[in-house]
């Protein structure tokens, strides 16, 4: 039976770590993601080195899985998780991502590759799955107790399923847990509702679909963003003002914590 060391400085990462190195001195940066990781398949075979590409990863919300699963990059020997990219520069949010993988798929150790580095040493990131998870407490400011019950129990239920997934995924995956959140709380989940325009009395066919619409009187749109900017806000008042709910909430999942990424939406007023 074989056996490994699994902690950062095992002899298995720092020959899967080579393995990277000899195709970024081959090929340098500015190819595209798959061409790296078509390449970095093909030395981990050269070099005898078991593993997987494009594995898939389920997304396990509350033991029901969500339409919306995942591909990782390669898996090694059934316990380290190379995530790769091809970037100027490495976001938190790419380390995110890397360690809430790690932590749904139940893998070791990680590594996060930048091969649009200069340098490859310096765009790698390792990391541990520790089974400890912070917990962090949902504190909202003082301008949220002036919420009415239905945006506050929204509220409540996108940190929920913000706690459960982590950070680091797409928008649909946490459209699908907040929609199931709700589901389970009781209330009436509707998506992916066409939008009608109208203009001068006309109706204008739209591709356009409301997020999620609860209760039919609240909209809440999950958003994938470094921040909320005026512009991104704007573009979600507009999908309130074509749905026949009353108010939105225009929520940023990529937030390290929602409480403080969160904006209220009307027709009337924008916050």
């Amino acid at each position: 039976m074989k056996t490994h060391h699994e902690d950062l400085g095992s002899e298995l990462t720092k020959r899967v770590i080579a393995a990277a190195i000899a195709v970024h001195r081959e090929f340098g940066p500015g190819l595209d993601e798959a061409d790296y990781e078509r390449a970095l398949h093909l030395e981990l075979v050269a070099m005898g080195i078991e593993h997987e590409c494009q594995v898939p990863l389920p997304l396990i919300y509350k033991g029901t899985k969500l339409d919306c699963g995942y591909r990782m990059d390669l898996v090694v020997v059934g316990w380290l998780l190379l995530e790769l990219k091809a970037v100027e520069k490495l976001h938190p949010l790419h380390e995110a991502q890397l360690i809430t993988y790690m932590r749904l798929a139940r893998l070791k150790l990680g590594l996060l590759m930048n091969f649009g580095s200069l340098v490859l040493r310096d765009g790698i990131v390792r990391r541990a799955n520790s089974s400890a998870r912070e917990s962090k407490l949902y504190a909202p400011g003082a301008e949220f107790q002036s919420m009415d019950e239905l945006s506050r129990e929204v509220m409540d239920a996108a940190f929920e399923a913000q706690h459960v997934l982590g950070t680091g995924l797409l928008r649909s995956a946490y459209e699908a847990a907040l929609a199931h959140e709700l589901t389970l709380r009781g209330l009436k989940v509707e998506q992916r509702l066409p939008v009608n325009l109208l203009y001068r009395e006309q109706l204008i066919p739209s591709a356009k679909e409301l997020p999620i619409t609860v209760e039919g009187r609240l909209m809440a749109s999950c958003v994938c963003a470094k921040t909320i900017e005026p512009l991104l806000l704007a573009r979600q008042k507009s999908l309130l003002s074509a749905s026949g709910a009353e108010t939105g909430l225009c929520l940023n999942f990529h937030a390290p914590t929602l409480a403080v990424e969160v904006r209220r939406i009307s027709k009337q007023i924008q916050n």
